[in-house]
């Protein structure tokens, strides 16, 4: 369980990284102080940790609608509460959020989740290949 708790957190931390440091230079936060900066990295990279953590519910027995369910709302409120810490929220009333952060949120989800669909895909036939090969 430890080990499997660590694994998600570096995937997330992983996936993370890459979509932080994007978003930071398309929105040009990259003008920003640099303990604003540091401030937002910080931020979403915990947040990148937490989106790992609760992908774990994708090893779980519950039917994968409710799971998906559970992952995109949780996810949803992990950004919602990021983007309050980071300072994202400041120029912002809370209602905005959901005009503004949410499309890129989903947007970002989705790809994310078209990437893993692909990959895991990729990997089952890989090691189908293997399976086949020793038979």
């Amino acid at each position: 369980m430890k080990n499997k708790i660590i694994e998600h957190l570096i995937v997330g931390l992983g996936i993370g990284f890459v979509v932080t440091t994007a978003s930071l230079w398309a929105f040009g936060l990259y003008e920003a102080t640099g303990m604003a900066v540091m401030l937002q990295f910080t931020t979403w990279l915990a947040a990148s940790a937490l989106y790992g953590l609760i992908s774990m519910i994708y090893d779980s027995d519950i039917p994968f609608p409710l799971t998906f369910a559970i992952h995109f709302t949780g996810c949803a409120v992990i950004t919602f509460i990021a983007s309050a810490v980071s300072g994202i929220m400041e120029f912002m009333q809370w209602y905005e959020w959901f005009i503004y952060v949410l499309p890129v949120f989903v947007g970002i989800y989705i790809i994310i989740g078209i990437v893993v669909t692909i990959t895991t895909k990729w990997q089952e036939k890989q090691i189908n290949k293997k399976m086949n090969k020793g038979r």
